[in-house]
């Protein structure tokens, strides 16, 4: 579905489109225009890519192709927003922004409707602070504040999980399933911590007025250095959680030492008692040679 937003009277008018037709005639009438595309099917994708004029962004789009910089599209620049949630397992979300002098593109899914619903109240609640030159920088400012408090609130939600992850360690040292697990959650949380880096260097280009068709305003500068602080502790948060990951590898490790040692004790004495089978008799034997194969 496609959803667009324009400046009328200081406030936002919405309205669905769904052909280019639409899209260039209210690109004509209005200085500015936000147009929100989101779980895109084929046909809208394409009105897209004839709406900037490049149909690779089709593919990129479709399979959910994370970029580590922006990109310039001819008159439009690719600005890639990344959204994180924590389900069964930690998925990412793209959201990607294309944005020229006059048109401000968003295309993502289901998943980015409670950030660009804030994005759109606060919008409103400011629009006599916003000119039509500064509403694309605006935007973008806000989205990345609300999108990474939501990255903030999963984070911190994901030390929950790794304190599950620590208890059933304890519990089962010898549990292998444990293992696997904590190496699956160390290569998204190595993912992410990549994710965040390029994130950040985004909002400082942003920030310093690198980007193309971005005029940043004072407003817009402060919230982006929220924003930044916000993926500063995401980062800190994600060492302190990959520590917590080595913490129940080693836990493991030291739980195998010990079953080890166990069951050396227990051969020795089976060996010991060998010597005496006849007054001991096969029972004894029997008990501890089971203990050994039930550590193991």
């Amino acid at each position: 579905m496609i959803w667009t937003y324009t400046f009328v009277k200081s406030k936002l008018q919405s309205k669905d489109a769904d052909s280019l037709d639409e899209l260039e005639k209210l690109a004509e009438e209005t200085d500015w225009l936000w147009v929100d595309c989101f779980e895109p099917d084929d046909e809208e994708l394409r009105t897209i890519a004839e709406l900037i004029k490049e149909d690779k962004i089709i593919n990129a789009i479709k399979t959910k192709q994370i970029f580590s910089q922006y990109e310039k599209i001819n008159e439009h620049v690719l600005i890639p927003l990344i959204l994180i949630s924590l389900k069964e397992k930690l998925k990412t979300h793209p959201i990607y922004v294309l944005t020229n002098e006059k048109t401000f593109i968003t295309i993502r899914n289901e998943d980015a409707s409670k950030l660009i619903n804030n994005t759109l109240k606060t919008f409103q609640d400011c629009i006599m602070k916003v000119k039509c030159e500064t509403a694309s920088s605006f935007v973008i400012s806000r989205l990345f504040h609300e999108i990474t408090n939501q990255n903030l609130e999963t984070i911190m939600a994901l030390r929950n999980r790794i304190d599950e992850i620590e208890e059933k360690a304890l519990a089962k040292p010898a549990d292998k399933k444990i293992s696997k697990t904590v190496f699956k959650f160390k290569r998204e949380i190595s993912t992410l911590e990549r994710i965040f880096w390029v994130q950040k260097e985004l909002m400082l280009t942003i920030k310093e007025g690198i980007i193309p068709t971005i005029q940043t305003s004072e407003i817009d500068r402060q919230t982006l250095t929220h924003a930044i602080n916000n993926v500063s502790r995401e980062l800190s948060l994600i060492s302190s959680h990959n520590n917590a990951l080595d913490s129940i590898l080693r836990l493991q490790d030291l739980g195998m030492i010990h079953r080890v040692e166990r069951v050396l004790i227990y051969l020795t004495l089976v060996t010991i008692f060998e010597h005496f089978h006849d007054s001991l008799g096969n029972g004894l034997i029997a008990n501890l040679t089971g203990i050994c194969i039930s550590d193991f």
